[in-house]
């Protein structure tokens, strides 16, 4: 079961040169129910170091860590789940092989992909670029509101709202549909990654 409205995604390089590991701390200390480890450019054995690191931390605080694209690494560290991008294997791949209590989110950027996605069994989706934003540069310009609107009436599956998303445009996503947001340069801070944090959970409440 989806309980969670605000998908946390790291990047440790908007971070630095606070560790993550103390980025994450904060967001849970502000009450961030939802993790995901998304660093592509770590190798397996990386990967897995931080991943163990994080997903501590995630135990300690009841809070929910998905592992972006390794399925091995998020099983290995008793992670909730995986989250695949947009070209990854199909989901009942996976799901054949973990248990009901393995959750898998995807990443969609178009109708196609969301209802592709949904046949397969993913519990969850993210759907971006909403707004324009610089950290999604390589997926075209944004889908705009209407278009998350029209996806939400469609795809009956708990649809994040990705990209762009500042806590002023929170109501508008969940307005258009959206069943929570999912951030990361709102939230990947040097600074005051908590202080962010609580904005968002507020316009979420």
């Amino acid at each position: 079961m989806i309980d969670f409205r605000l998908y946390a995604i790291t990047d440790r390089h908007q971070c630095a040169p606070t560790p993550l590991t103390d980025v994450i701390s904060e967001l849970l200390d502000a009450g961030v129910t939802a993790i995901q480890l998304r660093e592509k450019d770590l190798d397996d054995t990386e990967l897995l170091q931080l991943a163990q690191l994080i997903a501590e931390l995630c135990r300690n605080y009841e809070a929910k860590l998905f592992i972006n694209t390794n399925t091995q690494i998020a099983l290995e560290v008793g992670a909730t789940g995986v989250h695949l991008p947009a070209n990854a294997k199909s989901v009942d791949t996976i799901k054949a092989q973990t248990t009901d209590h393995f959750y898998i989110g995807c990443s969609v950027h178009c109708f196609n992909a969301a209802e592709k996605r949904k046949a397969e069994g993913a519990d969850f989706v993210t759907y971006s670029p909403i707004y324009p934003t610089a950290s999604k540069p390589g997926y075209g310009p944004a889908v705009g509101v209407w278009r998350l609107t029209q996806l939400a009436e469609q795809v009956k599956l708990p649809i994040f709202a990705l990209g762009g998303i500042t806590p002023v445009r929170v109501a508008e996503c969940l307005e258009a549909g959206a069943f929570g947001v999912a951030v990361m340069s709102g939230m990947m801070s040097p600074t005051d990654a908590g202080e962010q944090a609580r904005h968002y959970l507020d316009t979420l409440r």
